[in-house]
């Protein structure tokens, strides 16, 4: 075997690996890349509505949200006049639905559903991100274990504020 066909050689290898680099690190579809849309650095959470007569949730929900975008997300919260997005949604209805209770008629378990409309719009196009209707998320509590109603809907409103954030990431 003459030198020419030694340096064939070796320049096929080379190339067969270089190529074999390029496909693995470009076609396997990974990224490092933020979910989030590229262009979309900045939020605005205006206060949800609250079609129930559960006062105070919209509170809680949109407490709960800016701190699931704070802590989840790279987008920084600002005002409406600046924001890529817009993050706006409505409680729609409340559900109580006692689980169990004991002979006496006393309730010893209860569970406690939301269900919430949210929609992401980009501001200035007012071009719809994500939009879901009745997103139901649910919380029980349990009497004897020291749990109450208002527990219930603390931790309703933190998973629905999570939930929400999940569904938003998983459009992009």
């Amino acid at each position: 075997m003459g030198i020419s066909q030694v340096r064939e050689k070796i320049c096929s290898h080379y190339l067969t690996g270089l190529l074999l680099v390029i496909v693995t690190v470009c076609g396997c579809g990974y990224t490092t890349k933020s979910l989030m849309i590229r262009d979309i650095d900045t939020i605005y959470i205006p206060i949800f509505d609250n079609e129930t007569f559960r006062r105070d949730l919209e509170f809680g929900l949109t407490k709960e949200l800016k701190d699931e975008v704070l802590s989840k997300t790279r987008l920084r919260i600002v005002h409406k006049d600046i924001a890529d997005t817009i993050l706006s949604g409505i409680i729609r209805e409340v559900q109580e639905t006692i689980l169990i209770q004991n002979t006496a008629d006393n309730i010893v378990e209860n569970q406690i559903t939301i269900y919430v409309d949210f929609k992401l719009v980009e501001r200035g196009t007012d071009r719809i991100l994500v939009e879901k209707k009745r997103v139901p998320q649910q919380a029980e509590f349990i009497i004897s274990r020291g749990e109450t109603i208002l527990s219930a809907y603390e931790e309703v409103v933190a998973d629905m504020a999570e939930t929400i954030i999940n569904l938003i990431e998983e459009k992009w």
